[in-house]
C-alpha cells in the first residue's frame, strides 16, 4: 500500500514549524524556561532531598507531581536534563495530538490550525504544562465524535485532575443519548475519585485543597482583562502605580482604583459561574425535556447534540472562565488551542452554522495567540517596567484583551441557539457521527 501523501505535507510542516519554534526559544526567547526550572526545582527537592508533599508546588493539583515524575525520572537528576525531557515530552505530545486531527483527509483544516495556533503562541507551548491539559480536552472531544465515551470521560477528569478548569467541561458533553451520557459521567467521576483518593493518601486534605487557596488569594495580574483599565492609567501617571511579583509568583499590578478592579473583577468571576451554570441547566433541559416534567423522566432526545455542538459549548465554556478571571498567564490562551482544533475537525458540512463560526473563532484564536507571544516574552520587560517606554506593549495588551472580550462574545451570540437546540441548521446526532467513523 503506498503511504498518504497528504499526511506528509502536514507532518512536514509540523517538522517544519517545530524547528522554527524551537529556534525562537534558542535564540529569541530564552526568558521562558524559568517554570521548568522552578518545576525541577521544586521536584529536586522532593524526591532527591526529603521536602515534603504539602511544601512541594501547593499551587498544583497533586497529580500534577506523578506527571512531574517522568521528567525527572529521564533527567539524570539535572536542570538541563529535566527541560531536555520536559521539551521532548511536550512534542511529543504535541505531534500525536497533530496526528489524531488527522482523520482521513477530513482533519485539513484542523490539523493546519493546529501546527499554526502552537508556531502562533511560541515555545511557551512546551514550557509550561498548560498544552497537556489543552490536548487532553481536545482528545476527549475527538474520543466522544468516535464514540469512545469511556475514553472522553477518563481524558477530561485527567485534565482537570491537572489543572481543575477541563472538570468544568463534564457538563457540555450531555448529547440527550441516555447510554453514551450514562458511560462518559461514570468514567469521569470514576477516574475523579480515584485521582482524589490517591491525592489525599498521598498528600493529605491539606494538600489536596491548596490550589483553591492559592487561586484565591491571588491580586490582579497585569495581564488579566480587568487590569487593563490600571495599565493603560500607569502610561500617563506611571509614579502612582508599581508592578511586582508578587509572592503568588505572578506580576500584579497595584495602584490607584486597583482595589476597585480587583472587587470587579471577583464579583464577575462568580457571575461567570453563574452564567455558565444557568448554561449548563439550559443545555440539560434542551437535551432532556421530559426531566423537568412530571414526574421527571430521562428520555432520549430525537436530536441529541452533536460532538459540534458540544465542542462550541467547551469553547463558550473556556472563554467566559477566560474573560471573567482577576489573573491571565499567557500559557492560559493554550487552553483555547486543541479545542478550537478539535471543533474544526468535528464541524462539517452537515453543519453549517457551527462551521462557519469554528473557522471564524479559529482565525481569531490565532490573531491572539500571536499577539500574546508578542506581549510574552517579547515586551515583557517593559511592559512590567523592566525596560523604559511601556506605551507599545501596554496598548497591544489592551488590543489582545479587547479581542478575547470579542472572541467570547461572538462565540456565545452563536452558540444561544445551539444551546436552545433551535434548528440554525441540518446536523447528525452523536450517534450517527460515531457510526461513520
Amino acid at each position: 500500500m503506498k503511504p498518504d501523501r497528504r499526511l506528509w505535507l502536514p507532518l512536514l510542516g509540523w517538522a517544519i514549524s517545530r524547528a522554527v519554534v524551537i529556534g525562537l526559544w534558542l535564540f529569541a526567547e530564552q526568558v521562558l524556561p524559568g517554570d521548568v526550572g522552578y518545576y525541577f526545582d521544586r521536584m529536586h527537592r522532593y524526591l532527591a532531598l526529603g521536602a515534603s508533599v504539602a511544601q512541594t508546588m501547593p499551587e498544583y493539583p497533586t497529580p500534577v507531581l506523578w506527571l512531574l515524575m517522568v521528567p525527572y525520572a529521564l533527567s539524570g537528576q539535572t536542570a538541563q536534563g529535566f527541560l531536555i525531557a520536559f521539551v521532548a515530552l511536550m512534542m511529543a505530545l504535541d505531534l500525536t495530538f497533530t496526528v489524531l486531527l488527522w482523520q482521513r483527509g477530513r482533519g485539513q483544516a484542523a490539523v493546519w490550525f493546529w501546527i499554526g495556533f502552537v508556531v502562533a503562541i511560541g515555545p511557551i507551548a512546551y514550557l509550561r504544562l498548560d498544552l497537556v491539559t489543552s490536548v487532553a480536552v481536545g482528545a476527549a472531544l475527538v474520543a466522544l465524535s468516535r464514540g469512545a465515551d469511556r475514553i472522553s470521560g477518563v481524558l477530561l477528569a485527567l485534565g482537570a485532575g491537572l489543572k481543575l478548569w477541563p472538570g468544568t467541561l463534564w457538563p457540555t458533553t450531555v448529547s440527550g443519548t441516555r447510554r453514551r451520557d450514562h458511560l462518559v459521567t461514570i468514567s469521569f467521576f470514576t477516574t475523579g475519585v480515584v485521582l482524589v483518593v490517591a491525592a489525599l493518601v498521598h498528600g493529605g486534605f491539606g494538600r489536596l485543597i491548596s490550589p483553591l487557596g492559592w487561586q484565591s488569594g491571588r491580586g490582579l495580574q497585569v495581564e488579566s482583562i480587568w487590569a487593563t483599565p490600571a495599565m493603560i492609567a500607569r502610561l500617563f501617571a506611571p509614579q502612582d502605580y508599581q508592578v511586582e511579583f508578587s509572592r503568588w509568583q505572578a506580576f500584579e499590578v497595584f495602584g490607584p482604583g486597583v482595589a476597585q478592579w480587583l472587587a470587579v473583577s471577583s464579583a464577575l468571576t462568580y457571575v461567570g459561574y453563574l452564567v455558565i451554570v444557568a448554561a449548563y441547566v439550559l443545555w440539560f433541559r434542551s437535551r432532556y425535556p421530559e426531566s423537568f416534567g412530571r414526574p421527571p423522566r430521562l428520555v432520549n432526545a430525537t436530536q441529541p447534540a452533536t460532538p459540534a455542538a458540544i465542542g462550541l459549548f467547551m469553547v463558550v465554556v473556556i472563554t467566559i472562565t477566560l474573560i471573567t478571571n482577576k489573573t491571565f498567564s499567557p500559557q492560559y490562551l493554550i487552553w483555547l488551542g486543541a479545542t478550537v482544533a478539535a471543533l474544526l475537525l468535528l464541524a462539517g458540512p452537515q453543519e453549517p452554522w457551527i462551521k462557519r463560526t469554528a473557522r471564524v473563532a479559529a482565525y481569531q484564536v490565532l490573531v491572539l495567540a500571536f499577539a500574546t507571544q508578542l506581549i510574552y516574552p517579547i515586551w515583557y520587560d517593559p511592559l512590567i517596567g523592566y525596560q523604559p517606554d511601556p506605551a507599545f506593549a501596554t496598548v497591544l495588551l489592551a488590543l489582545r484583551n479587547l479581542g478575547l472580550v470579542v472572541l467570547g462574545g461572538w462565540v456565545f451570540v452563536r452558540f444561544w441557539p445551539v444551546l436552545l437546540n433551535r434548528p440554525v441548521a441540518s446536523a447528525k446526532p452523536v450517534s450517527a457521527v460515531s457510526a461513520g467513523l
